[in-house]
């Protein structure tokens, strides 16, 4: 990267430089091909659009349905997925009968109306929206400030309220003058295809279309003021941040001078290009459209890169309002491309949106959580080069999406706070079918996942890395699921327990446990999730901690190398924040915290 007072090395020559770009994949266009077709498309063997209804079927007036196939058609992985999302649903939504009637609780509010594409639309719409409820209280604070940390005050004395930490953070320096980069072809293709590789991969809210023509911004030197420089600059610097994270914690990579040398280039380079966006993001915000909600979502990840959760909270929110209006109005152009980001970016907000608040307590929520189950699933886009890797994509996004709905429920239903305070007793007949119910789900999301997605619940090496992070998220489920039975165990310390309860508390340990010895510094964790995972893993250890000292799960952890986890996660919190000037105060509390929690377990072996 270069800068306008420092001249523009390897543009000397322009004619040369446009022949290079004009080579370059973002200079081809995208093929207009969708990822799934209609029902009536499928019989014809013929190109569907993807529209809903699609063009053919508009002008054939024949019904467009979407997942309802022959049996003789081959089912594509992608509408199996979404498909499995809606048996989970309605299991979801029986076992809600069921309790209601047993118990005549109040059923969750439904959905005003459901997704006409999807093949059991119907009974979708009596689906309850899977949302934190607002009385959700973060197991970190509810752990830590309730009875059972009543044992350790060394923890109550070191911790403090999430929020007040990270409100009192200094501001996010800004320089006081503009300063735009300017890249070679090679240096703008390189930054544009880390973005695409891991940022777009994990969450595909960028078309392919629109990496073309932000490519061009940045080629020609961010010349303009527009939400198109903005988002441009965003993308460079989120391609940089990505590639840095790679090369800190690929495990082949250099750690030498030049190494070092790379990542203080590779942070200046993605500061500056956020800073120079931070100047052009009033634009995005004052606008209403596509490319500005894309600018303003991408901020947000930004900042979950920088650690910074309220501000990723604050962009976050307007990023969701903005797609709220969107899909209620729709987009400016009323392009299905277009259409279709909005949707993503929506879905989006929604798994990260749940991440924070599950952390911060009662933080104002944007909507999208009460307007999920009206809001249809990811459909086609070109997100990638290639039709493959599209696909891989948009089958890991499902499969996110799905993993943290399951997950919304779970806290929905065991711990919002009229009901956390029932559960008394693992005899409760609700919270027992709740419970096995829920896990059901669980392991339904895992057999239904792609090929290339599937993993082992130990700690064996998974294929790649984006199944050994939806690995983490099914742990992390399966440990919230069983909560309940630790704590009830721990509540009841001098009651016999029925074999059944300690089995299920040893699944929650068991998988808490699983949950610390598979975690590694995977590249989505690292560069968007660091701060909710270090209040993940402090919240874990102080389990494991109470739980040592309780007879009864004492001996369901002994085959755990616990001495080993305090340690293990020190090393990885401290590497990740390392990258950062201005550390975040609450990450640093739990770095603290887990090292008393360490030192507590060592003193009570």
């Amino acid at each position: 990267m270069a800068y306008p007072d420092q001249g523009r090395p390897g543009r000397s020559n322009s004619d040369s430089s446009t022949a290079n770009a004009m080579t370059t994949p973002y200079a081809a266009r995208p093929r207009k091909r969708t990822a799934h077709a209609c029902g009536a498309c499928r019989l014809r063997k013929s190109r569907c659009d993807g529209r809903q209804p699609c063009s053919w079927c508009t002008e054939n007036e024949v019904d467009c349905l979407y997942g309802k196939q022959e049996p003789s058609i081959t089912q594509g992985k992608s509408d199996q997925i979404l498909e499995t999302v809606l048996r989970m649903d309605g299991l979801l939504r029986s076992i809600h009968e069921n309790l209601n009637e047993h118990n005549h609780v109040r059923s969750i509010a439904s959905p005003r109306f459901s997704d006409p594409s999807s093949p059991d639309h119907q009974d979708f719409a009596k689906v309850a929206n899977a949302t934190i409820s607002s009385t959700h209280i973060s197991a970190t604070q509810d752990l830590l400030s309730g009875s059972f940390a009543a044992p350790f005050p060394s923890l109550r004395a070191q911790f403090h309220p999430i929020f007040l930490l990270e409100s009192k953070c200094p501001p996010m320096p800004v320089q006081p003058r503009s300063i735009r980069p300017v890249f070679t072809t090679d240096e703008a293709e390189r930054l544009l295809t880390s973005f695409q590789r891991n940022v777009n991969f994990w969450y595909p809210t960028v078309s392919k279309a629109t990496l073309q023509v932000l490519f061009e911004k940045v080629r020609n030197g961010f010349m303009g003021n527009t939400c198109e420089d903005c988002a441009a600059l965003l993308v460079m610097a989120l391609g940089a941040a990505s590639e840095l994270i790679h090369v800190v914690f690929s495990q082949t990579e250099s750690r030498g001078f030049q190494s070092r040398q790379q990542q203080s280039e590779l942070m200046t380079i993605a500061n500056v290009c956020f800073d120079e966006a931070l100047k052009l993001l009033t634009v995005a915000y004052m606008d209403v459209s596509t490319i500005a909600t894309q600018c303003v979502f991408l901020a947000a990840l930004y900042c979950s890169f920088l650690q910074r959760p309220l501000q990723t909270w604050g962009h976050l929110n307007t990023a969701a309002a903005k797609c709220r209006s969107l899909i209620a109005y729709g987009t400016e152009s009323g392009n299905v491309e277009d259409d279709e980001c909005i949707r993503r970016i929506f879905w989006s907000c929604y798994i990260i949106e749940s991440d924070l608040i599950s952390e911060l307590s009662h933080l104002p929520q944007s909507g999208v959580a009460d307007q999920e189950s009206e809001v249809p699933l990811p459909g086609p886009l070109q997100t990638h080069f290639t039709e493959s890797e599209t696909e891989s994509s948009a089958l890991y996004f499902l499969s996110c999406i799905s993993i943290r709905r399951l997950l919304n429920r779970v806290h929905q239903l065991l711990y919002a706070a009229e009901k956390h305070n029932t559960y008394t007793s693992s005899r409760d007949e609700s919270l027992r079918a709740l419970i096995t119910e829920l896990d059901r789900q669980l392991v339904l999301w895992h057999d239904t996942l792609p090929g290339f997605l599937v993993f082992k619940e130990d700690t064996r090496e998974c294929a790649n890395e984006h199944a050994a992070f939806l690995r983490q998220r099914y742990l992390a489920c399966k440990s919230v699921i069983y909560r309940p039975y630790v704590e009830i165990v721990l509540k009841h310390n001098d009651m016999a327990h029925s074999r059944e309860t300690v089995e299920g508390a040893g699944r929650c340990l068991k998988a808490s446990c699983d949950h610390i010895a598979n975690l590694k510094s995977f590249g989505q964790t690292v560069m968007i999730d660091t701060w909710i995972c270090s209040l993940s893993m402090t919240s874990t250890m102080f389990i494991i901690l109470v739980s040592l000292q309780n007879q009864a799960l004492g001996p369901t952890l002994l085959e755990h190398n616990i001495p080993d986890f305090g340690p293990h996660l020190r090393r990885l919190l401290t590497s990740w924040i390392g990258m950062m000037q201005q550390k975040s105060p609450s990450i640093e509390q739990s770095i603290r915290l887990i090292a008393e929690i360490e030192h507590l377990i060592g003193a009570s072996r």
